[in-house]
């Protein structure tokens, strides 16, 4: 009995460090942020990534000169930056949350590398497919899955989606950045709430045809009440 006791310890550690055993992820909703409110119209810059973004890491790019800092409620003037918006508000940049309480707007002006937030873990058995909400006009989303490029549509309810099945029940380090296309200011992803899902994405063409419908059922009803 006493061996038994000794080497069960160890076959707990032994198993806790397969791929299967990893943990699933954390803090898709961005509302575990443990970073000290500001007041109404305040801000922290630099904040400390550790408390606005607890399970995730917000990426490091290759620049000496403008490295990717973090701020909360405030915005970068030019360096890549990962931003967490939340209470109190209105704050001074007017960033509302897109659901609960916080929500990441990522930076990228063109300089040096994109803003990136990254977090590994094992995809859920059976999913499909992963979505979040974006921002109006804040929607340059770049999402990778160890380092594989997800391609993204959009779909109701103001969210991206994209086709993950091949990951399914696999651990993977997800990545949400904006693209790097230099020469362009303004390429910045507002987000929140990401889900994985056991639905598949829509064609593009379905999509397509499901849109036009709708907008030619509206047209119709408008020329019925004309």
């Amino acid at each position: 009995m006493k061996f038994i006791s000794a080497i069960f310890p160890v076959i707990l550690l032994l198993v806790g460090n397969q791929p299967g055993f990893a943990q699933g992820f954390v803090n898709l909703d961005f509302e575990d942020a443990t970073i000290p409110s500001t007041p109404v119209g305040g801000s922290t810059f630099p904040a400390d990534p550790m408390l606005a973004f607890p399970g995730w890491t917000v990426l490091p790019n290759s620049s000496s000169v403008y490295p990717t800092v973090t701020s909360y409620n405030s915005l970068s003037l030019g360096a890549p930056a990962v931003d967490l918006m939340g209470p109190n508000f209105p704050n001074a940049v007017g960033y509302i949350p897109l659901q609960g309480s916080y929500s990441v707007l990522l930076q990228y002006f063109g300089i040096s590398g994109p803003p990136s937030l990254s977090q590994t873990g094992i995809i859920p058995s059976g999913t499909q497919s992963i979505n979040f909400l974006v921002g109006d006009s804040r929607s340059d989303a770049v999402v990778t899955l160890n380092g594989m490029n997800i391609p993204l549509i959009q779909v109701s309810g103001g969210r991206l989606a994209g086709d993950i099945s091949a990951f399914a029940d696999t651990v993977a380090q997800l990545t949400f950045s904006t693209t790097s296309n230099t020469g362009y200011a303004g390429n910045w992803l507002y987000f929140d709430d990401v889900q994985f899902s056991t639905s598949s994405v829509p064609e593009p063409s379905e999509f397509a045809l499901t849109a036009l419908g709708a907008l030619l059922l509206g047209f119709r009803r408008f020329l019925r009440h004309r």
